[in-house]
């Protein structure tokens, strides 16, 4: 069984997917950032509170993993937020 490797090479990745506008399903932190100027905390407030979805990756027992993000759910909650504020 192979084990899912978070690493700097998953981080590049991620990067490289943005650099070459290939649509992503996931993104990290520096994803969600740079695609809507969305920061760490603020993310974690949303996800939260259930305006956004997001999956942590980690190894049973780890304290450290990688938070991914629903893309769709982010524009999904950005489109409500511009209906709700168009009234």
């Amino acid at each position: 069984m192979r084990k899912l490797q978070i690493n700097q090479n998953t981080s590049d990745a991620v990067k490289a997917a943005s650099l070459n506008e290939i649509d992503p399903e996931f993104v990290d932190f520096g994803g969600l950032y740079r695609m809507f100027g969305i920061r760490r905390s603020h993310a974690y407030v949303l996800a939260d509170r259930g305006h956004i979805k997001s999956v942590s990756l980690r190894r049973p027992g780890s304290l450290k993993g990688r938070r991914l993000f629903d893309v769709q759910s982010v524009r999904d909650f950005l489109a409500r937020q511009m209906k709700e504020g168009a009234r």
